[in-house]
């Protein structure tokens, strides 16, 4: 089941998905995980975990003395996270099935964390608040969420223009911000989250996994753009052949959305 307002579709293809996105940004998440202080013993809240890739580097990080959580309401991915633990033995980590809105976490955790989720809520000053009550005083919350329109190619594709202007739409009209990265900031105040950390990273790819995350994405928001009749089938099919050609160029260049990445401390 695919949550109303998340314009990307889930469960095992989502999934997939999900585990090329993390494994290219895994080296940069590790160091902000790091240098935030994420070590043995911690308590670490993953919301909107996917499909557990962040739980997992965390409760490597963490140790059998520490303990992760990991939340996220698509119950499908879910149940897949989950039997990555089996496969993978790993303990330190319980999954739950629920909404960012809805978690009555309070004072428990060393460490809250959210990637690429706040940009698609409605309110996701209320989940960022939720995030806030789940930490320990002296407990940091991180947060790491998109500008879209810092995507970039080169050169310069039509194809990867319009796949820039039709997930920009159906996050809106999802109720998602596709731009929420450059307000990052201003939440964690307004939340009365004291910001001890603020970077801007921007991977980007001549080759690999990584530079098929547009085409991917674009693939995976197909059924959301024509739910929401932002294009029809035609363009669509259009749109990711001729992306897919241009991913396949030896001589492009495909980069990640610009990615905000702030750590507060809940005094």
């Amino acid at each position: 089941m695919q949550p109303k307002n998340y314009a990307i579709s889930g469960g095992e293809e989502g999934k997939k998905r999900l585990n090329k996105l993390a494994a290219a940004l895994q080296p940069y998440t590790s160091s902000l995980l790091i240098h935030a202080g994420v070590q043995t013993g911690c308590s670490f809240l993953d919301l909107g975990c996917g499909g557990g890739n962040v739980s997992m580097l965390a409760a490597q990080l963490a140790g059998e003395e520490g303990r992760v959580t990991g939340v996220d309401y698509d119950p499908v991915i879910v149940q897949l996270a989950q039997e990555d633990l089996i496969t993978e033995n790993i303990h330190n980590i319980a999954y739950q099935h629920n909404s960012a809105y809805d978690i009555n976490f309070t004072n428990e955790f060393d460490f809250v964390y959210a990637r690429f989720l706040l940009s698609h809520l409605n309110d996701p000053m209320k989940a960022l608040l939720k995030m806030k009550q789940a930490a320990k005083q002296g407990g940091k919350i991180i947060a790491e969420d998109i500008q879209f329109s810092r995507h970039f190619s080169y050169p310069d594709n039509a194809a990867f223009k319009r796949y820039q202007q039709l997930y920009a739409e159906v996050v809106k009209r999802k109720g998602g911000d596709a731009e929420l990265g450059a307000d990052l900031p201003l939440l964690f105040m307004d939340a009365g989250i004291k910001i001890i950390s603020m970077d801007v990273i921007q991977p980007a790819f001549s080759s690999g996994d990584g530079k098929w995350l547009a085409y991917i994405t674009m693939d995976k928001i197909k059924d959301s753009i024509l739910e929401e009749g932002v294009a029809g089938l035609e363009e669509i099919n259009s749109v990711l052949q001729e992306m897919a050609a241009f991913t396949n160029d030896k001589n492009s260049i495909i980069s990640m959305p610009g990615i905000y990445r702030i750590t507060g401390i809940k005094d």
